[in-house]
């Protein structure tokens, strides 16, 4: 954080609500333009503004049914929290969501200001400006989606995490693990960030040569906000459903997208068949067990499907899924904003899923040459070459980074968090196309941009 003191107070202070303000004022008109309360009951919002109505007319997180209210177990209850707070403030307005999720999003990009800021002199307004000016932020905080709550949780996480790299504490150390808690509560995606980090924790302690009193002490303040956050879901699951599992989501997510993505993007064939070829080894391996669905138990339901999965995904081969990962990877770092913006997404398009082509290069090729719409395809385009020129001066200042005697000297520790980031997000993603996966690794990205654009207005060699 930016060292504050009588002289530098009002400079700080007038960067903090530039940032914020600009952010806001972007967002607000966006919203006001091009969010419509008809673009708001569409795909996975429709998921959780009943579970939000559910939350605030019962209290608990439940889901409307026929027979009354049952237990949710495919999602988690941090999203629907927030709705059920504005519905019963608001009313079941949709469109104060909304915002609501504009000022979450403003301050989110404050918040990654003060990252850059603790790695990079001169970082914050810089970072916070291309942040106020992202357009993937802007678009998601005008979609009620989990993506704006998760993204304000998880870059307060890197930056409770940079601060403790830079001076470690137990507070800093509590606020780290109790941040990424809540964010898992909004999106499982950082769930198994809880169990990777531990052993980076702990090898962190031996560098720092940290005393071993201290040390137990430290992974007792990490277990206790884990334990506090998902103890009472993983009792429930137990006991209810005879599962570990966090939510039962996962086998079906596996079985029915992963699996056929793998298929397309590695060059076996279309997604369709991807999907023909699912269905039909979990028909016949449903028809070979003897096993049927479960309407109670979607746990058990989820561990079957993503039994079948593996199955499938063992037999395409390692090749073929880092191909699949590595493309789809490129794909989303490149895919423009904007096509997720409903004005955009309601203009006469054809269905990317739907193009035929095996492998990512050769689907696109077909796209672009078989589009019906050359005003749709000309802002993808657009959209496209910008997301490049982002990615490129990320990359270049990635290298600057490393080359960067002073950077390699002070903040080790969090480059290579950066990077495992990243890693984290690309592998966990895996073979899904959506711009909406890139956005947690948008504050690492903004970072290396940043110091790119610092270095260069300093000439700084």
């Amino acid at each position: 954080m930016p060292t504050i003191n009588k002289e530098n107070t009002p400079m700080i202070l007038k960067n903090f609500l530039l940032v914020f303000f600009l952010a806001l004022t972007v967002r607000t008109g966006y919203a006001w333009f091009f969010v419509e309360t008809g673009n708001l009951i569409l795909e996975d919002q429709m998921m959780y503004i009943p579970l939000g109505q559910a939350m605030a007319a019962t209290g608990d997180f439940l889901q409307a049914s026929t027979n009354g209210y049952t237990t949710v177990t495919g999602r988690l209850p941090g999203y629907p929290a927030l709705l059920s707070v504005v519905y019963t403030l608001f009313g079941e307005n949709n469109m104060a969501v909304v915002v609501v999720q504009i000022f979450i999003d403003s301050i989110t990009c404050v918040i990654i200001a003060l990252i850059a800021e603790s790695v990079i002199v001169g970082g914050f307004l810089v970072a916070g400006l291309i942040s106020a000016l992202n357009l993937n932020m802007t678009i998601l905080s005008g979609m009620i989606l989990t993506e704006t709550l998760f993204l304000f949780l998880f870059s307060l996480f890197i930056l409770y995490v940079f601060y403790y790299i830079k001076n470690p504490n137990n507070l800093k150390l509590f606020l780290v693990v109790s941040v990424l808690c809540a964010s898992v509560l909004v999106r499982p995606v950082s769930y198994y960030l809880i169990f990777l980090l531990l052993p980076l924790l702990i090898s962190f302690f031996i560098y720092r040569r940290v005393l071993f009193k201290q040390a137990i002490y430290g992974l007792l303040l990490y277990i206790v906000p884990v334990v506090i956050a998902f103890g009472s879901i993983h009792h429930r699951n137990y006991y209810e459903y005879n599962s570990y599992l966090l939510t039962s989501q996962g086998g079906g997510h596996t079985l029915g997208w992963v699996v056929p993505a793998t298929y397309q993007y590695s060059g076996q064939g279309s997604y369709q068949e991807g999907q023909a070829l699912a269905r039909e080894r979990l028909e016949n391996e449903m028809s070979t067990d003897g096993f049927q669905m479960s309407t109670t138990n979607s746990f058990k339901n989820s561990s079957y499907k993503m039994r079948v999965a593996k199955e499938l995904l063992t037999e395409f081969g390692l090749l073929n899924i880092l191909h699949a990962w590595s493309s789809v990877a490129v794909i989303n770092l490149l895919t423009p904003s904007v096509a997720y913006a409903p004005v955009v997404r309601a203009m006469k398009h054809s269905s990317f899923y739907e193009t035929p082509g095996d492998g990512a290069i050769k689907k696109l090729f077909n796209y672009v040459i078989n589009s019906d719409n050359l005003l749709y395809l000309l802002i993808l385009t657009i959209g496209t070459i910008t997301s490049l020129a982002f990615l490129i001066v990320s990359i270049f200042g990635f290298y600057r980074t490393i080359r960067s005697k002073h950077f390699r000297r002070q903040n080790r520790e969090i480059l290579l968090f950066s990077l495992f980031i990243i890693i984290y997000f690309i592998a966990i993603t895996g073979p899904i196309v959506g711009v909406k996966y890139r956005l947690p690794m948008e504050p690492i990205m903004t970072i290396f941009f940043s110091y790119a654009l610092v270095r260069f207005r300093k000439n700084d060699k």
